[in-house]
């Protein structure tokens, strides 16, 4: 048993530096990179073979698959550049060293754009909820804060205003009542209150901000974007423009809460990336008009896979999972 265990946690390293590599030798590799990638593909039978079926499995979703490859890149591209300043100003007299470090350093930042790819995020937030998590906050001026997975804040109470930033996920708020402002920030326009509840959620295309009672004025990217909603209201907003206000069904709306996930005629990307929240790894689509896809369902989001399989059985989409991490979603 033990000898099978260390042969499985060996073959899921293996596959994690597949991916890690793979999302390199997609994008737009130096010299050098190729070097140390055919170096790591000829140190061990096993590795060819994990990259030859990711290359496979990839292969098998056509172009789209190359398009994310180069997307994804860039999202390395700062942890790569720090890799060959590394390179440059060191003597060739320690290139062994030198080599080993620089792979060490690649594959750490593949392992963050894969497992980790909010680390930074969380460095600036003052409370952050894992993947998988709700998490209740109590703030300081006596309101509290439900963080859905996958979510981050910064606070400020100050003495004029109380604000929060929303740097991503979702978070329904219950303020205090105090002749301070309460402001939430996210993405290009702030919610305004001084004690209400309401829920606020970002994003691929926008945020959106649900009241459940009391009065919550929004604002967007400029003053002349303002709304102010009555309970059971939404509206949605983005750096283009702001939405109307529109009726709201709160049940559906505040589910999560409960460990819920209902959705009416909402986008599939939106939807998986609700999933996302709740599982380890990275949920990848690999068609624009296939995230575009507007579905409708409810499903527990505590048991992620389960709600994967279901959301795949309503659309029909075409799903492989890699190293137990990276799940890529085609038509």
């Amino acid at each position: 048993m033990a000898d099978n265990k260390k042969a499985d946690d060996k073959r899921s390293g293996v596959e994690a530096e597949a991916i890690a590599w793979f999302t390199r030798m997609n994008g737009k590799p130096s010299r050098t990179d190729r070097n140390h990638f055919k170096t790591w593909l000829k140190a061990d039978p096993i590795h060819e073979r994990a990259y030859d079926e990711l290359r496979a499995l990839w292969s098998s979703a056509g172009g789209p698959g190359a398009d994310v490859a180069r997307e994804e890149e860039q999202a390395l591209s700062r942890h790569l550049e720090n890799v060959r300043r590394m390179r440059e100003t060191k003597t060739s007299g320690k290139t062994g060293g030198i080599v080993g470090l620089c792979l060490c350093a690649f594959l750490a930042g593949s392992w963050i754009w894969l497992e980790r790819p909010t680390l930074l995020q969380d460095w600036q937030a003052d409370y952050v909820s894992a993947r998988g998590e709700r998490r209740l906050i109590d703030l300081q001026d006596g309101s509290t804060v439900l963080l859905d997975a996958d979510t981050a804040i910064d606070v400020d109470l100050g003495a004029s205003e109380r604000r929060v930033r929303l740097l991503r996920g979702t978070a329904f708020f219950t303020v205090t009542h105090s002749d301070i402002p309460f402001v939430v920030k996210a993405g290009d326009g702030e919610a305004r209150v001084l004690g209400t509840t309401f829920d606020v959620a970002m994003h691929d295309d926008g945020v959106s901000v649900v009241l459940e009672n009391g009065s919550l004025q929004v604002t967007g990217a400029t003053a002349s974007q303002r709304v102010v909603l009555a309970p059971g209201e939404g509206v949605a907003y983005r750096a283009s423009g702001m939405g109307k206000p529109e009726k709201v069904d709160l049940e559906e709306s505040a589910a999560w809460h409960e460990g819920r996930f209902v959705f009416n005629n909402a986008r599939l990307g939106d939807v998986l990336r609700q999933i996302e929240r709740y599982r380890l790894g990275r949920i990848v689509v690999l068609s624009g008009t296939l995230a575009e896809r507007r579905v409708s369902g409810s499903f527990s989001i505590d048991n992620p896979h389960a709600a994967l399989a279901s959301v795949q059985s309503l659309v029909g989409f075409k799903m492989n999972e890699v190293a137990g991490r990276l799940v890529i979603v085609r038509p």
